[in-house]
């Protein structure tokens, strides 16, 4: 077996050196010395797992706080694309909106429709293929189906 030298081993190691002789007994006749002994490594051991654990917090947070920076713009983005978007088919006689919507995706269509002014968006809605308008105002609802 092969002994990998890491902090607990080695402060295992320094702890049993520093052992009296007549301390470590055999482990069938445990003494106190032995169990504060096995205290202070596990104690040990503990407070280098909980550094270790505060370090990878550390650097998780600052990894979700590059993703988030990365990502951000994207979003802002677009989010302006969908106003933008939305302010088209306001602006559009709701016949031609409606057969345009009716060619997109459901759900963005429902979130096109859920931002405009609700009176445009019934109008929309009311020149819609039936079938069509109701799969888009269930979604509009919260409905996934």
């Amino acid at each position: 077996m092969r002994w990998e030298l890491t902090p607990l081993t080695l402060l295992a190691t320094l702890l049993l050196a520093a052992a009296e002789p007549n301390e470590i007994l055999a482990p069938e006749q445990p003494s106190s010395a032995v169990q504060a002994l096995e205290l202070e490594v596990r104690e040990s051991a503990l407070r280098l797992l909980e550094e270790d654990l505060e370090r990878r917090l550390a650097e998780l947070t600052a990894l979700r706080e590059e993703v988030s920076a990365v990502l951000a713009p994207g979003e802002e983005e677009s989010d302006r694309d969908l106003k933008t978007l939305i302010s088209f088919y306001q602006a559009m006689k709701p016949k031609n909106a409606a057969l345009l919507l009716e060619k997109l995706p459901m759900q963005l269509a429902a979130d096109v429709l859920a931002s405009m002014k609700t009176r445009e968006a019934g109008k929309i809605l009311n020149v819609m293929a039936q079938e069509r308008a109701v799969r888009i105002s269930r979604l509009m609802a919260g409905e996934r189906r």
